[in-house]
């Protein structure tokens, strides 16, 4: 244990930089996004002038006019669609701020990692302690029990007082670990990872919407057209609504659907601490405790075997005998509780499942 808190010590950083609460970031992304949006959001004012060619199936506005006449047009077209993607625009740069500062957030409690991995594995190791205490005290009493009765010899009721002492012992000193550190919050990480990925997530959901958008445009457009030569130059106006579909928009769903499943997948994977925190170290931590857990898993698994064989022993010899197991199985246990609690709260770092 003492070497792998060693290891836990040299991989994540014990200061943390200081990051600025406002770096400029969020201004500039949410910036260049209100600008973008304002272009799509506007109406369109078109004109055009000059000798336009007329198709041949156009009326013109004067019957006796050529198609090639000088001509002036001017409209203005309204875009639904861009509309929309200007929304989808600002919501996407919303994701993008509120994902930089949760990054941040995590970045500035970088050296507060350790203590907070360290004090939920404490927690758990106390946890198995103190389940175990009042067991350890029927124990202590039944002990002093027998030796009152001549049952037991004084150095066996010694024995178990010592045990009991022990376990007594590792409950302080774990009480004096978890009160040391100096922030042993267990849930403030687990908050700021939940935000950065819910808008990461956000993000590609504005991605995802923006990739459908541009398969669809939908406006209105009005305006005036008039010749200006010709004996009967008058100005007609026209207003018509535009409709256009790409059919690409038939697998646009798929891959967006891909794309989001893809990204949840990846955000599990991407450390948001980094640089301030070596991920790699981490994971070389989590595997060596992963391999411990399975061989005091093993261990606890013995150890309670070995207590229900016992339990249907009525000698003495067996009785005490069940006592000794009794204790390194709770120690085992919590120390089981440990290792798991470290590699679950080491895991939240990283990414990903324990």
């Amino acid at each position: 244990m003492k070497r792998s808190l060693a290891l836990f010590l040299t991989v994540a950083p014990a200061v943390a930089f200081a990051q600025p609460t406002d770096d400029g970031y969020c201004d500039y992304i949410e910036g260049t996004a209100s600008a973008a949006a304002a272009t799509l959001a506007a109406p369109q004012l078109a004109a055009q002038f000059g000798y336009i060619q007329q198709p041949e199936f156009a009326v013109a506005p004067d019957p006796n006019a050529e198609a090639n006449d000088l001509r002036a047009i001017a409209s203005l077209r309204y875009s639904f669609t861009n509309l929309m993607a200007a929304s989808a625009t600002k919501s996407r740069a919303a994701a993008d701020c509120r994902r930089h500062k949760a990054q941040l957030a995590m970045q500035s409690i970088a050296a507060q990692i350790r203590d907070t991995t360290t004090a939920r594995a404490i927690a758990a190791r106390l946890a198995v302690f103190d389940a175990a205490q009042p067991q350890a005290d029927k124990l202590l009493a039944e002990s002093k029990a027998d030796l009152d009765a001549r049952r037991i010899t004084t150095q066996e009721a010694i024995s178990t007082r010592l045990r009991i002492e022990d376990l007594r012992s590792q409950v302080a000193q774990a009480r004096r670990e978890l009160a040391a550190i100096p922030s042993s919050d267990t849930k403030g990480l687990d908050g700021l990872l939940g935000d950065y990925r819910s808008a990461d997530a956000d993000f590609e959901r504005s991605e995802g919407k923006l990739r459908t958008i541009r398969a669809y445009d939908l406006g209105v457009r009005a305006g005036a057209d008039r010749f200006l030569n010709g004996d009967n130059a008058q100005t007609r106006y026209f207003a018509l609504v535009e409709v256009g579909i790409n059919f690409g928009a038939l697998f646009v769903g798929s891959g967006n659907r891909r794309a989001r499943e893809g990204r949840a997948r990846y955000a599990q994977t991407v450390n948001p601490l980094t640089p301030n925190t070596n991920v790699d170290g981490l994971r070389a931590m989590i595997d060596v405790q992963t391999k411990r857990s399975v061989e005091v898993a093993a261990l606890v698994a013995d150890l309670d075997r070995q207590l229900q064989a016992l339990a249907a022993a009525d000698s003495a010899d067996a009785k005490r005998f069940r006592e000794t197991v009794w204790f390194e199985a709770i120690k085992a246990k919590a120390e089981l509780a440990y290792i798991k609690a470290h590699i679950e709260a080491m895991q939240a770092v990283v990414g990903g499942k324990a």
